[in-house]
């Protein structure tokens, strides 16, 4: 676990680079992908040719970011151990549930395929978006509570706009105005990742030796 402690923040910087980089490369080997339009997990869909490619590479990365969360919990465990708890397993929500599950399971690629896998699918990913903006938030509360207003107002701003494009992105799977028709579902799904993944990105980065006592 020390080890954990001692390496997670740099796991979890790996995994994050790797999560941005995954569809622009991927998606040169899938002709007419759109990053604008297409989903992420499309590139795991049935007769893709990054099917196995996709699956491994999110397999790892769920891996990381699982095995980054007990650095958070050391970081924060001073200066609240609930909040820390909250916080290390937040992360290990998202690793498994819009990761591991993610590389495992497959998508419908049409809703005639729509089962039990496909579902898992979904609801494990969805769980996993709001497990990170819930550790956003609990982020915010850490640093209110260590009087750090710089990183305080910084991430409440993260917050809202990584809400705004969670709210575009899932705004076809929400009742009552799951009609309107909403474009570029595949950008406000980056986006949103995007937004996800900086406040926690900026921590670990704060947290390495070369930046700690800056």
């Amino acid at each position: 676990m020390k080890t954990l402690e001692r390496y997670g923040f740099y796991l979890l910087i790996i995994a994050v680079i790797s999560e941005l980089v995954l569809p622009f490369v991927l998606g040169r080997y899938i002709k007419g992908y759109s990053q604008a339009e297409m989903l992420i997990s499309s590139f795991g869909e049935s007769g893709m040719p990054t099917k196995m490619a996709f699956k491994i590479w999110e397999i790892i990365n769920g891996s990381l970011f699982v095995l980054a969360a007990p650095a958070f919990y050391a970081h924060f465990n001073s200066t609240s151990h609930s909040l820390a708890m909250g916080t290390a397993i937040c992360i290990v929500i998202f690793g498994i549930g819009d990761c591991i599950i993610t590389g495992l399971v497959d998508r419908a690629s049409s809703t005639a395929e729509v089962g039990f896998a496909s579902m898992l699918h979904n609801y494990a990913s969805g769980a996993g978006f709001v497990a990170l903006l819930i550790g956003t938030f609990l982020l915010i509360w850490l640093f209110h509570l260590q009087q750090n207003s710089l990183m305080v107002i910084t991430l409440v701003v993260i917050f809202l706009l990584s809400s705004f494009f969670m709210f575009l992105f899932a705004m076809p799977k929400i009742p009552f105005i799951n009609s309107l028709q909403i474009s570029h579902r595949g950008l406000w799904q980056r986006l949103n990742l995007l937004f996800l993944y900086l406040p926690f990105f900026i921590v670990a980065v704060k947290s390495l030796p070369i930046f700690k006592n800056q």
